[in-house]
């Protein structure tokens, strides 16, 4: 991350914001005290929660409440659901789904204009994993002609 510009800051909060991912993707939930409510299963699950509200710089309750409840809010009214153990589990994934997600275009955006991307180019300059990418004496970023990107590949 430091060859393409990503500040030390901004690579404390990648870590953190993946960390809190990985967190929440821990939690698990059970049958609340109320009808069709969920809560978080049990301590453990209750730490991965506190941990990842901490990481995600949030109150604790209202992540727990964002995962277990829905709000519905009409002209006249905000009603509020309570969400079964199965609702919160796909709440709680699709919550990770979207931080990730918003992490990884952030990162694309980031190299890419770290690289001298141009933001309204219609073509991209893109990372490729090749499986045993690996396997090279030094792991590193190419950025250059692909004719010489083949030629090293070679090697």
């Amino acid at each position: 991350m430091d060859v393409v510009g990503i500040s030390f800051e901004e690579q404390e909060a990648i870590f953190q914001v993946v960390a809190a991912i990985l967190h929440l993707g821990n939690i698990e939930f059970s049958k609340g005290k109320e009808m069709d409510s969920s809560t978080p299963k049990d301590e453990k699950s209750r730490f991965h929660l506190q941990t990842a509200a901490e990481l995600f710089m949030c109150d604790a309750k209202a992540l727990e409440d964002s995962l277990c409840k829905r709000v519905i809010v009409t002209r006249d009214e905000t009603i509020i659901k309570c969400l079964d153990p199965e609702a919160a589990t796909l709440s709680r994934d699709a919550l990770a789904k979207i931080v990730y997600t918003r992490l990884f275009d952030w990162l694309v955006d980031k190299i890419n204009n770290s690289i001298g991307q141009d933001p309204d180019s219609k073509s991209l300059i893109g990372v490729l994993d090749i499986y045993g990418f690996e396997s090279f004496k030094t792991n590193r970023f190419y950025i250059g002609p692909i004719s010489s990107f083949k030629n090293q590949l070679v090697r």
